[in-house]
């Protein structure tokens, strides 16, 4: 009952402030910097805060169809996500050669072995301070690898709360979420969300939170949801973006990490005309390999590895077909499923999320599996259908 109220005072609250016009302008590339740079600056005011001696620095990893961002402040260093576990080496090629030998956190969004796969090849590089995660025993085999070599190398696991606060050098950062980890929650809505100040800067990591947990973020924290630059949910798909969450982030710049011709189609179009209508500068990993953003506190100065011209607002393609013809047990399957409409997963009927799924946004469908995914549907994390 509390989440169906909760949601409801939501939505009375988004229609009252929904169709308003962009609050944020776009951010556009500086002449007076390299083809593969740009510059954002937010305009002057009587509490910006250039820092003398700048040193802050978030790589967006390359990780494929996956997440990791490096964090580098005044030589403290903390790594989210690491991609999937085929990327360890990767991580730990990176770590090796910015001489990174301490990490003060390692942060694991959620269980998802496209977030928690690569964190292993971490702590073969670097001591470990802290590891933030949402959970301490799992099912997820890649999940319990990490929190194994944790254990291995000494590293304390922390579940954090909403409203804790920490830092990282000069800069700082606050626990927003997950507000609510019920278990019949998508695993995607349990992701760890947190918001990194520097300066008068900011950026919003969120995993792969989607709609249902955004919902309860407004709700609980709207105005601290504001951020210059938004790491987008969960690869950029449709299910990570709506309007209402992205005029509440407003971000300056958002980075969508995703991997080149993945089978999800990410990231979906629907997003990318959103983030285009809200003015944002976008970059993107499967186009422009690593994404680079320094700030001194002020001024934000993205690089990319690559293509620093490409067309960031062209979908995602989908190899599903391809997928498709290397695994056709695993595809092509017809059976009858429940449809959550709003949060575009499919269930198995007894699955106990079909149980709490509002009426409205319930649909039952008999057919082809692979159907539901070529719509844009994705499987449960519960039920697996």
């Amino acid at each position: 009952m509390r989440r169906t109220k909760i949601i409801r005072t939501f939505f009375s609250f988004a229609l009252c402030a929904s169709l308003t016009g962009c609050a944020t302008a776009a951010a556009t590339p500086s002449s007076s910097v390299s083809p593969s740079s740009s510059t954002v600056s937010s305009a002057p005011s009587a509490s910006s805060t250039t820092i003398s001696n700048a040193s802050f620095t978030v790589t967006f990893i390359d990780v494929g169809q996956g997440d990791a961002s490096l964090i580098q402040c005044d030589g403290e260093n903390m790594l989210i996500d690491g991609g999937t576990p085929d990327q360890s080496q990767k991580i730990y090629a990176i770590l090796i050669e910015k001489g990174i030998t301490d990490l003060k956190y390692i942060v694991c969004t959620h269980t998802h072995s496209d977030h928690a796969g690569g964190l292993s090849g971490a702590l073969q590089a670097a001591t470990c301070q802290q590891a933030l995660t949402t959970v301490t025993t799992s099912t997820n085999e890649t999940f319990t690898t990490f929190l194994t070599q944790c254990d291995k190398h000494n590293v304390p696991i922390v579940v954090p709360q909403v409203g804790d606060q920490y830092s990282l050098g000069t800069a700082s950062f606050q626990i927003l979420g997950p507000t609510d980890m019920e278990e019949a929650m998508d695993e995607n809505d349990k992701s760890l969300v947190l918001r990194m100040s520097y300066g008068d800067t900011s950026f919003l990591f969120t995993g792969d939170a989607e709609q249902e947990e955004q919902q309860l973020l407004m709700y609980n924290d709207y105005e601290d949801l504001k951020a210059d630059v938004l790491k987008a949910d969960h690869h950029g798909s449709s299910n990570g973006a709506s309007y209402a969450w992205i005029k509440a982030v407003q971000p300056k710049i958002t980075v969508i990490s995703c991997g080149q011709g993945n089978s999800y189609g990410h990231p979906h179009e629907e997003t990318l005309n959103l983030l285009k209508q809200y003015g944002s500068a976008v970059y993107r990993t499967d186009l422009q390999g690593d994404v680079v953003i320094t700030s001194d506190g002020t001024t934000l100065t993205t690089t990319v590895d690559r293509n620093p011209d490409a067309d960031v607002w062209q979908p995602g393609s989908s190899n599903s077909m391809a997928a498709a013809a290397e695994t056709p047990a695993a595809t092509s399957v017809s059976g009858t499923y429940v449809l959550n409409t709003s949060s575009k997963k499919f269930h198995y009927p007894n699955c106990k999320a079909v149980a709490k799924m509002s009426a409205k946004n319930r649909q039952d469908f008999t057919g082809d599996r692979q159907e539901l995914i070529d719509q844009g549907y994705e499987p449960c994390q519960i039920c697996r259908p």
